[in-house]
């Protein structure tokens, strides 16, 4: 008789586990690591729709400079196609997928939405009011680029995979920038929250330590500066 060779259950098993245990500790690394890396190329695509969208309002000569109004936005949405206008977070439904909202309905919820959280990751909602004056989404990229005009110079966000999805954090997701004047430029000038002399330094405002509501929003600048970045994500 022949002698069969193989293995028994008790060893497939044993292996089994093996590969179950290996994989549950390796996966989820590797899926933030992916997801590092797509956050990573979203804020660079991003970053060169804003540029892109500055350079052609400097350059075009029939603009409308509506800056003293909450129409100032529109004067950048003639640009896209495909999109949605969100207009002022005080007109935006607080079940809204696409928009972000003033009121959330929570604990002192005015300027608020609980639907995004700070780089930190440990605020219940962010601060919505360097965000709020106008805002349209872009369907085809899921941007939402936002103004706001209660700041010298005016600030421009994007969030860069849009509401509906994940993390939606400033500093991971969600990006700052200033438009400041150029006389060179003939418009605006570009420039990244966090910088040094920005309103919004990265040390206080780009930090692991803080619970503040804005804890992000000087983030840009160092997602531009460092390509670790985001690897290093909380």
């Amino acid at each position: 008789m022949k002698k069969q060779i193989g293995f028994t259950l008790a060893e497939v098993l044993i292996t089994l586990g093996i590969i179950g245990v290996v994989a549950a500790i390796t996966i989820p690394g590797l899926m933030t690591r992916i997801n590092h890396i797509k956050l990573h190329s979203q804020f660079k695509e991003g970053y060169s729709v804003l540029a892109q969208m500055v350079k052609t309002y400097n350059g075009d000569d029939e603009r409308t400079d509506t800056v003293a109004t909450q129409e100032f936005y529109k004067s950048f949405m003639k640009y896209f196609t495909g999109l949605t206008d969100c207009g002022n977070a005080g007109t935006v439904a607080p079940d809204t997928k696409y928009c972000i909202v003033r009121n959330s309905n929570i604990s002192g919820g005015f300027n608020r939405d609980s639907s995004y959280t700070n780089y930190a990751r440990n605020a219940d909602s962010i601060d919505t009011v360097p965000l709020d004056d106008g805002q349209f989404y872009l369907q085809k990229s899921n941007f939402l680029i936002m103004f706001d005009l209660s700041h010298n110079p005016r600030l421009v966000s994007i969030d860069i995979n849009g509401k509906g999805n994940k993390p939606n954090a400033w500093g991971h997701d969600l990006f700052t920038f200033q438009l400041k004047d150029s006389a060179k430029e003939g418009g605006y000038e570009l420039v990244p929250m966090g910088a040094a002399d920005s309103p919004y330094p990265s040390a206080t405002y780009c930090s692991l330590n803080s619970n503040n509501k804005r804890n992000g929003i000087g983030c840009a600048y160092k997602a531009l500066q460092d390509e670790n970045y985001f690897k290093n994500l909380p």
